[in-house]
């Protein structure tokens, strides 16, 4: 018992004694704050370091599941908290934070930013105005007490309750004059307004594609480091001003050999009746004599019970003993089945003939001249209606394929989708710039060699240009073969104030973006 107690106070000394013992323990609050965000956690002086940390991941995980960020306090103080989730719910920022760890933590930063700015213009007024308090809450008990007793002369004090309401009304009084509209301090970067407004727009061009409003995928990605996105707003404009393009881009690609009307599913609910039978052990059954028992059963009552009603006075008791279920009787037993129905509700799917017609339409594939000629108007007009294509393609589910041709051998192929990687090549193309020669037979090969393939038989190919090329006469006959046999269609856009005849010569039917919209409006 004397060494157990010994022990007991080296380990509580030692415990005492040792500052470094539970040292891995403070610490273990910051394992799951993201390292981007460990600075301006750590050298912060709010709070306790547990408590900054916790507010912090807490914040961050409320504005990824959409929701305003109200744990920052007490990371920052309360009016100021208060004021942050003011400007994230007004500007609508939630919303693009759910589920979007880029826009979360680059919204957070920015917040930590304005937290640090604030709290160092706000330390020293708080200071200020606290000294201030306090010696006005001296000079009133000072008073007070000279009108009670005027000859005794003490020191005086504030209690720390006192001190505490004091520091909580200066604390609250700065940050009210610093967070009025009158001083005009910003709690977030005009660059938020900024992306605001483009994403704004952005959501009406991939609500038609079927994106989510957060716009998914890499696309944060591409907001913060990419200058595609504005295109993309740009373009779109510029399609919605060219109806007969949109109207083209639609009919590309050969209907898919599908006769007769889509067909509809229809469901059919039927019922279905099962029936159950379960094995019932009871005394209603005589099957077998299992014993002695009391009852009021007269055909199983035992012969001496019977005995009892040959006396007058007897047969009372007998009567007594019945109604009372006291008869001494034979015990059986017997097993019953007892069968159930059980009544099932099913859905069957069947397929039949529909009243619409089958309108699929097959894929397609774009040649887009690159060349230095393009540079300018036609340059926005070609990306414009790739950008199209992409849109038609996704909401009809379509394959879209892109060649960007230059000088000879100069030859870029896209396979558009919405994909990360796909939508990556978008944006680059985009903010691509025109330029070199212009070399026409090498992308029509392969686009010729690629609709010779069974995926993309039905497609039909559409060459962008502002005319200034050559035709050979071989490239002329393959074309002129394909159409024979296969019913590929080559159609051509001219962009350009001026009419060349290399492009009719292969292209069927032409189109002229000048007869469609006035360029230089």
């Amino acid at each position: 018992m004397i060494l157990w107690k010994e022990s007991c106070v080296i380990r509580e000394s030692y415990q005492i004694g040792s500052p470094l013992f539970n040292m891995d323990s403070q610490f273990t609050c910051l394992d799951n704050v993201p390292e981007k965000f460990l600075p301006a956690v750590i050298t912060s002086s709010v709070g306790e370091l547990a408590e900054r940390c916790e507010s912090l991941v807490n914040s961050r995980n409320q504005l990824l599941t959409g929701e305003n960020p109200t744990s920052l306090f007490p990371l920052a103080s309360q009016p100021l908290t208060n004021a942050i989730c003011k400007a994230v719910e007004e500007t609508g920022l939630t919303r693009y934070c759910l589920q979007s760890e880029e826009v979360t933590d680059a919204l957070l930063s920015d917040i930590l930013t304005t937290i640090d700015k604030l709290q160092s213009k706000a330390s020293p007024l708080v200071t200020d105005l606290l000294k201030q308090l306090e010696e006005e809450a001296l000079n009133q008990i000072k008073q007070a007490l000279e009108k009670k007793k005027p000859k005794q002369a003490k020191s005086l004090f504030l209690t720390n309750a006192q001190r505490a309401r004091i520091a909580a009304t200066a604390s609250e009084q700065i940050w009210q004059e610093l967070l009025s509209n009158e001083t005009g301090i910003e709690i977030l970067p005009n660059v938020w307004q900024e992306r605001l407004a483009v994403w704004s727009q952005l959501e009406e061009v991939f609500t038609e594609l079927g994106l989510i409003t957060g716009l998914g995928f890499d696309l944060s990605k591409g907001v913060f480091q990419s200058h595609g996105w504005l295109d993309i707003v740009r373009l779109n404009k510029l399609v919605k001003k060219l109806p007969k393009l949109q109207s083209l881009i639609r009919d590309l690609g050969r209907d898919e050999q599908a006769n007769g009307s889509v067909l509809e599913e229809i469901v059919i609910k039927m019922s279905a009746a099962s029936r159950h039978e379960k094995y019932v052990t009871t005394s209603l059954v005589p099957m077998e004599t299992k014993g002695i028992t009391r009852s009021d059963s007269i055909s199983r009552m035992l012969p001496q019970e019977a005995s009892l009603l040959t006396n007058p006075v007897l047969k009372k008791l007998w009567h007594a003993k019945r109604a009372e279920h006291a008869l001494l009787s034979y015990s059986v037993e017997g097993t019953e089945v007892l069968e159930t129905e059980e009544k099932l509700e099913q859905e069957f799917v069947s397929e039949k003939q529909g009243n619409k017609s089958n309108n699929i339409r097959g894929p397609m594939v774009i040649c887009l001249d690159t060349s230095g000629s393009m540079k300018g108007l036609p340059e926005n007009i070609a990306k414009a209606i790739v950008l199209e294509c992409l849109k038609v393609a996704y909401k009809e589910k379509r394959r879209c394929y892109v060649y960007l041709f230059g000088s000879k051998d100069e030859v870029s192929e896209l396979d558009l989708t919405l994909d990360t990687s796909g939508f990556n090549d978008l944006l680059n193309f985009l903010t691509m710039s025109f330029g070199g020669g212009t070399d026409v037979e090498g992308p029509l090969n392969k686009a010729l060699e690629k609709c010779d393939s069974e995926e993309w038989y039905k497609a039909d190919i559409l060459l962008v240009s502002d005319g200034e090329f050559p035709v050979s006469s071989g490239l002329s006959r393959k074309i002129s073969n394909r159409r024979e046999k296969q019913g590929l269609q080559l159609h051509g856009i001219q962009i350009g104030s001026s009419y060349y005849t290399s492009m009719s010569k292969i292209c069927d039917p032409m189109h002229y973006i000048l007869e469609w919209i006035d360029l230089k409006r």
